[in-house]
């Protein structure tokens, strides 16, 4: 399993744990936000969120706009989830962000380093072979 595909499997996990939270809020009488519209809108981004992070794991090494799309969506969603999450005073769902937020970071800091536009500068290796004659004769 590639370093990619565990970053946005922390994403899916996140989004599907925030779906469950959401469910169990949403049918649960306890929980003081059972059957609000809010909650439904948070089931939906949850599995929008598990949605898109399971199409990055199947595309993640495809470098087109449509996948810079979907990390930016992503973003958008984890952040407007985790405030619906705050507002509906659920701490569980806050934290599932978190943990897709986490995945996010890591996602999006591994697809930097391995960008094709962005390479790592090489340090110059003195060998053996490179040194002219008169290089060796002076370093004996």
């Amino acid at each position: 399993m590639s370093r990619a595909s565990s970053a946005t499997g922390l994403i899916a996990l996140g989004g599907a744990a925030g779906l469950i939270i959401s469910l169990i809020a949403y049918t649960s009488r306890s929980s003081g936000i059972d059957g609000a519209g809010g909650t439904l809108l948070v089931i939906f981004s949850c599995a929008a969120i598990l949605l898109a992070a399971l199409a990055l794991t199947l595309w993640d090494t495809r470098r087109n706009w449509w996948t810079g799309t979907l990390i930016f969506l992503l973003l958008l969603g984890i952040l407007g989830t985790a405030f619906a999450g705050y507002m509906l005073e659920s701490q569980w769902l806050v934290l599932a962000m978190a943990l897709s937020m986490i995945g996010w970071l890591w996602a999006t800091g591994i697809r930097r380093d391995s960008s094709p536009h962005n390479p790592r500068p090489r340090a110059a290796r003195v060998t053996h072979a490179t040194r002219t004659p008169a290089k060796r004769k002076a370093s004996r």
